[in-house]
């Protein structure tokens, strides 16, 4: 896997020649919610790493699993470092690209490396061990990872062995599997190198193209993916080129992601140590990095990865950061460029004398250029204002306001364009420039929708916005727009009120945009990158603990709301925030733990704490859901009845008991007696009897009352009386009064050991 900035006025010459007054590398000033279209390959998935990564503004990380690491003998899985990987990765906010590469010797069609053998079988079939491990791993990963790459570079001897149509089998197989898996995975054709072997591409398409349901199933790829290195012109060109290659296969409407780019710096340890072709300086990288971001984005390509941000164990010097920890000026380039172009949108492109000037803008009112030299030799130049001052920054993340000269501008001299080494020609612009102004456009209105509560208790959800025009043209009708989930925007309805009700289902996640029309016909921008305006979910939030009968909280252990989980925390606490009205099943599936609960729209609920079953379990009934008649009453008998979101529980009047015999094993580890209660005024008394044919008094073990509506839990050890038959009692002593209990056990506490279960996170 390889691969304007000094001004003329004094004061400007002191800031970028002196450093004076400038501002700080950029690092931390990338934008809070971050822009997946930023990318970084193989960032180590620990620190310093992953906060070096997410302060420069990368939100997504591609991450390679090997199937040799994971299945190394057939059935055999050892998910250990992937998990911790992915793990990592989502706690640091990232969205995570998975590379599956790799076939372990075992699964290999005899004579080849890379292929794995059966491919002509149905993806399901247990011969199909591609299949089969790419189904394991989507499963596995559900709602964790949002993209699936089909092994890397296949147009390279040293990571594919087969022919293009062999690859388009194996890519076929594996679309299947993940579907089948997660059907909402994106799936992206290998990246692929080109220069070597340029036709394997189009041979791979021409392949898809060819099989008979290939155009039914999305032609089995979402992403079309690119690696291209050394000159940012590519970034440009080239996906001009593959834009035109997809739509001669019925294919042009598929992404472009360049998930592998950058300019190896040579002269800083490792290879080479002098000049050489296809490296450069650290300036012409932290140039490169820019440029590249800019031309990508002009051309239309959805997200650009640069590889890689440390140099790991590679001999050549990728890194934007050295292994060391030093920063690179190529580190401060990419968060400068995440800074400033994150959530932009590509206005247009020019070139002006020997200037490069592309324009993008972010709301409303944000208007940014970037702007690189392609001459061989500095100029300055008077820079057309759009506003009265502007924000200039560097690629180091040096910024300067300025104010514009009326009538002429912002005069900035340029740094020269640099040839790489063994190249008669400049390929690396000049240092770019980003300078930002705010600029309403004037020819569009402006709307700011109120923002909506997170959770929505009814279904009609009703909208407010407000509206502007910079050129004070009449606003003449709204649009508004809406989806549900992460659908397509439709249109609800046109109106000339500055509000609108608009009905939803419960269990739905719903994002809103307006769109204000003047009166000659211009619209107003909404959010790049599909972002809602306003957001909310029509439903509840439930939250509680997880802990064993000791009340010790039990951590990281999966807990699931239909096909939803999560993992409890340190603390034993989970949470569900978005949760449909009506009955659920909440269950911890490694540890027994199953709840029914109903749920209305708007409701937060917390469960207070879960303990699973009791292992042995030696009193029957203990959750009084199945009168079996394994408890004897007392005369004033206990009734059952049925509590919303508790379930059944047993109502003792004042005077009543219940009792049950049983022995507790001499082996028992940490035998405990846990119960939960409630009380309408008086006590509840559970009393232990030995039936060791001596007669004695009855031990009072716990004795207690509690406020009304207050559910309390009471935990008592009972190792004093391992071996020993006994009679369990519990009682309302005090009459004229109402106790309630549930989950009455007696049982051996086992804390669990941990769980490898395939969950699914929202």
């Amino acid at each position: 896997m390889r691969r304007f900035a000094h001004l003329l006025a004094s004061a400007l010459v002191c800031f970028f020649l002196l450093g004076r007054d400038a501002a700080a590398p950029v690092a931390a000033q990338a934008p809070a919610d971050g822009d997946p279209r930023f990318g970084l390959v193989l960032v180590p998935p620990r620190e310093p790493w992953l906060g070096l990564a997410y302060a420069a503004g990368a939100r997504t990380i591609r991450y390679q699993v090997n199937w040799w690491d994971v299945e190394p003998a057939p059935g055999l899985f050892d998910w250990r470092e992937t998990d911790a990987a992915i793990r990592a990765y989502r706690n640091a906010g990232f969205e995570v690209s998975v590379i599956v590469h790799a076939p372990p010797p075992w699964a290999r069609l005899v004579g080849y490396k890379w292929v794995p053998n059966n491919l002509d079988r149905p993806w399901d079939d247990p011969a199909n061990f591609w299949g089969r491990f790419v189904f394991a791993v989507a499963e596995r990963y559900r709602g964790q990872v949002a993209s699936y790459e089909i092994f890397n570079e296949p147009d390279l001897a040293i990571y594919w062995d087969g022919s293009p149509a062999q690859y388009a089998q194996l890519l076929a197989v594996a679309a299947r599997a993940i579907r089948a898996a997660d059907p909402n995975a994106t799936i992206i054709m290998a990246g692929m190198a080109h220069w070597v072997n340029p036709g394997f591409a189009e041979g791979v398409l021409q392949a898809l193209h060819t099989m008979p349901d290939a155009a039914q199933n999305g032609f089995f790829f979402d992403i079309s993916a690119w690696h291209w290195y050394t000159h940012p012109d590519n970034l440009t060109t080239r996906t001009e080129w593959v834009r035109d290659l997809l739509a001669r296969y019925g294919m042009g409407d598929k992404p472009i992601w360049v998930n592998e780019t950058n300019l190896p710096v040579w002269g800083i340890g490792g290879h080479p140590v002098t000049p050489m072709r296809g490296y450069g300086t650290p300036a012409q990288q932290a140039a490169f990095i820019v440029q590249a971001f800019t031309n990508a984005f002009a051309a239309g390509v959805e997200r650009v990865f640069v590889f890689r941000l440390d140099d790991s164990d590679m001999d050549e010097r990728f890194g934007l950061v050295s292994n060391d920890g030093v920063i690179r000026p190529g580190y401060t380039a990419y968060a400068t460029t995440a800074r400033w172009l994150s959530h932009a949108r590509f206005v247009s492109r020019e070139q002006v004398g020997d200037l490069l000037i592309t324009t993008f803008r972010r709301g409303n009112d944000e208007h940014i250029r970037v702007i690189w030299n392609t001459a061989p030799q500095p100029v300055a130049v008077w820079v057309p204002a759009v506003a009265a001052q502007a924000t200039l920054s560097t690629p180091d993340g040096r910024e300067l306001r300025l104010t514009a000269q009326p009538g002429a501008g912002y005069l900035l001299t340029f740094d020269a364009a640099t040839a790489l080494p063994e190249e008669s020609q400049p390929t690396i612009g000049g240092s770019p420039l980003f300078l930002v102004e705010r600029a309403p456009d004037p020819s569009r209105p402006l709307v700011e929708m109120q923002p909506l509560p997170a959770l929505s208790a009814s279904t009609a959800i009703t909208l407010t916005w407000h509206a502007s025009h910079p050129g004070n043209v009449p606003i003449v009708a709204y649009e508004v727009e809406v989806r549900a989930d992460d659908g397509a925007w439709v249109r609800y309805t046109s109106t000339t009120e500055p509000r609108a009700v608009v009905r939803g289902e419960s269990g739905h996640r719903y994002g809103f945009r307006v769109m204000a029309v003047d009166a000659n016909g211009n619209r107003s921008l909404v959010p790049p990158n599909d972002t809602p305006m306003a957001e909310t979910f029509i439903g509840a939030r439930l939250f509680g603990r997880l802990v064993d009968f000791a009340d010790r909280p039990l951590p990281h252990e999966p807990v699931c709301l239909r096909t939803a989980c999560t993992l409890t925390d340190a603390n034993g606490t989970f949470a569900f925030d978005t949760v449909p009205a009506g009955r659920h099943l909440l269950e911890a599936p490694s540890l027994g733990v199953r709840r029914v609960l109903t749920l209305e729209n708007g409701q937060t609920t917390d469960l207070g704490a879960l303990t699973p079953p009791l292992k042995g379990g030696w009193l029957r009934d203990s959750d009084f859901e199945h009168p079996d008649d394994a408890w004897t009453a007392s005369t004033d008998r206990p009734y059952r009845l049925r509590v919303p979101n508790v379930g059944m529980v047993l109502h003792m009047p004042g005077g009543s008991s219940i009792g049950q015999r049983l022995t507790i094993p001499a082996e028992a580890h940490e035998p405990l007696l846990r119960m939960r209660y409630r009380s309408e005024r008086g006590r509840v008394r559970v009393s232990i009897l030995p039936l060791d044919g001596v007669r004695r008094a009855p031990v009072v073990v716990f004795e207690g009352s509690g406020t009304a509506g207050e559910w309390r839990t009471i935990v008592h050890p009972l190792s004093a009386w391992r071996g020993t038959p006994l009679l369990l009692s519990v009682s309302a002593p005090d009459v004229g009064t109402l106790v309630q209990i549930d989950w009455l056990w007696v049982g051996e506490n086992v804390r669990p050991q941990h769980h490898f279960l395939p969950l699914v996170v929202r």
